[in-house]
């Protein structure tokens, strides 16, 4: 999703600051389309699984995704990464940047029938930041006036929050913060409905005031959303409905694609995405999305031997980032430092990590673990449980990292897991000393590479964005600058800072960026790559030509089945 992302990066395969804005994205199948038409069910589907659908809770992209659907915010992002009013009709900004007004829309209504209120608003944001909420991005927020005797329990309301009347709802913030406005358009502290209460309860029913509510939900198999008529666009959204299937093979998706009975497919292996870049039927059908992401290996700096940083050194120096972009060249751009050239970070003079095996030979030697490459003594005594989930790249890299670590003396014992616990391994304090790790950007600003996986606060003794448990006070504080800090030019030195910082500490190995490519069938119209949200199907229509449909029809029957 985060996509929260908070999130980790779900990439699969099945073969082998500055604040800028990404570049904008177009429609995949613009060009010529008719006006569009209501009806129709969206099919999709992963090789993963969901957890939870509550926005408090949120932690990976593919939930991410869901709860844009279900989920209306105040303000929202438009394809481009733009904060733009959704159930707010605007909203305004104080000159001394430290209080936003927003002015919700009437007739507004949470799928359960009420109205949504700013009463609602302040509940929803309420309960998400509460202590007692297993939230991982409350971070985000905590420049709201109020927000550490809120979060800390000594106060029963966040009094930066403000009701002024049923339709405005006020936040007042202690400091101006740059990254307040998109944040607050991400989907933890969107109105949820009054059934969720005050306090989070993993017993709730789902239920927002967004355009498509929960119809079922079959955990470990898929769920069906269906359009909410009353939401507050005339005559959208235009789907009658998205049915997810979760726990398919990539391999089974695009059979289901090619068969007619899937209608995205973003998990592509190798081999496919070439053919249908190349193919002259498919290859107008596909794109890359726009939303960065960092991959790299996170070392757990409370952890022998990755306490030590001339060890973590070592580690960065080793991997051949060439050899990892082979798995799958056209989606994997090779990265040496955090921030990634759309947010600032092309500056080839900047010193950023590298490979270098001399280097690396060198750093183990400083940690005190001297290793020989001719006789193959030394290093690191113990081997390095190494965790990765089946379906994912990470299947595949790690006996890339496996071959490049055992070059310095550190031996890695590859264990695959289930996707959730590999989620429980790498986020849990104490629980993993190596592991593969991404992160998506939440949104369009340097300081969502920094502050939800490499500052204090991120850490959690569960469910922690900062897997690496990585703490520095210089850190941090030039994280808290940043936030402060408006002027772009400024706000671009304060981050290269940190970047170089977490270079130089390596608590992670920084290796590649992961775009996504995907293909859709060709009646699958208003279709965006957003530069915030993937998979991003709000605004879809299905073209209803009968020729169209009618190859569909048995796998959408079988499809179905599964619900009923």
């Amino acid at each position: 999703m985060r996509s929260i992302r908070r999130k980790t990066e779900l990439v699969a395969v099945a073969a082998l600051a500055c604040g800028c804005q990404s570049a904008p994205t177009a429609p995949i199948a613009a060009a010529g389309n008719p006006a569009p038409v209501r009806g129709g069910i969206l099919h999709l589907a992963s090789f993963a699984d969901i957890k939870s659908l509550d926005p408090a809770v949120l932690s990976d992209t593919l939930t991410g995704e869901v709860a844009e659907l279900m989920f209306a915010g105040l303000v929202d992002f438009d394809d481009q990464g733009h904060v733009i009013p959704d159930l707010a009709e605007r909203f305004e900004q104080s000159d001394d940047g430290t209080t936003y007004r927003f002015f919700l829309r009437d007739n507004i209504f949470f799928h359960d029938g009420s109205p949504v209120r700013a009463a609602d608003c302040k509940r929803s944001i309420e309960r998400a930041l509460n202590p007692d909420t297993p939230n991982s991005s409350t971070q985000f927020y905590d420049h709201i006036a109020g927000f550490d005797a809120y979060t800390s329990g000594k106060t029963p309301h966040l009094d930066g929050v403000v009701v002024e009347g049923e339709r405005v709802l006020a936040i007042h913030l202690r400091e101006p913060d740059a990254t307040f406005l998109p944040a607050f358009a991400l989907q933890i502290l969107r109105p949820v409905c009054p059934s969720a209460g005050d306090k989070y309860e993993d017993t709730w029913q789902p239920c927002g005031a967004g355009p498509f509510e929960l119809a079922s939900w079959d955990k470990g198999r898929g769920l069906r959303l269906v359009r909410f008529d009353k939401w507050w666009k005339p005559g959208e959204p235009y789907l009658d409905g998205v049915d997810y299937a979760y726990g398919m093979a990539p391999v089974t998706e695009r059979f289901k694609l090619e068969q007619g009975d899937l209608d995205i497919d973003r998990e592509l292996s190798l081999p496919d995405m070439f053919r249908y870049m190349n193919d002259p039927k498919w290859k107008p059908l596909g794109a890359y999305d726009g939303i960065p992401s960092i991959d790299g290996e996170a070392m757990n700096v409370e952890m022998p031997p990755f306490d030590n940083v001339e060890v973590r050194r070592a580690v960065a120096a080793a991997i051949n980032r060439d050899h990892l972009r082979l798995l799958k060249e056209p989606s994997l751009v090779p990265l040496y430092r955090v921030l990634v050239p759309v947010l600032g970070g092309d500056d080839p003079n900047f010193p950023a990590q590298k490979y270098d095996y001399e280097a690396a030979l060198e750093h183990m030697r400083r940690a005190g673990y001297p290793y020989d490459p001719k006789t193959g003594k030394g290093g690191w005594p113990k081997a390095i449980v190494y965790p990765v989930y089946k379906q994912g790249i990470y299947e595949y890299s790690a006996q890339i990292i496996q071959q490049d670590l055992a070059k310095i003396g550190i031996h890695i014992e590859i264990k695959t897991v289930s996707y959730p616990t590999y989620l429980m391994m790498t986020k849990r304090r104490g629980a993993t000393t190596l592991m593969p790790a991404g992160w998506q950007q939440d949104f369009p600003d340097a300081n969502d590479f920094f502050e939800p996986i490499f500052s204090t606060s991120a850490i959690n003794d569960e469910d922690s964005n900062n897997a690496s448990f990585y703490s520095n006070p210089k850190l941090d504080d030039l994280i808290k600058r940043g936030r402060r800090e408006i002027d772009p030019a400024k706000r671009k030195t304060i981050y290269d800072e940190a970047d170089a910082i977490v270079c130089s500490d390596a608590p992670w190995a920084m290796e590649y960026q992961y775009r996504y490519y995907g293909v859709h069938q060709p009646y699958v119209k208003g279709l965006r790559w957003s530069a915030v949200w993937p998979n991003y199907v709000r605004d879809v229509w299905l073209d209803k030509r009968p020729a169209m449909h009618a190859r569909r029809a048995t796998g959408i029957r079988a499809l179905l089945g599964m619900f009923e």
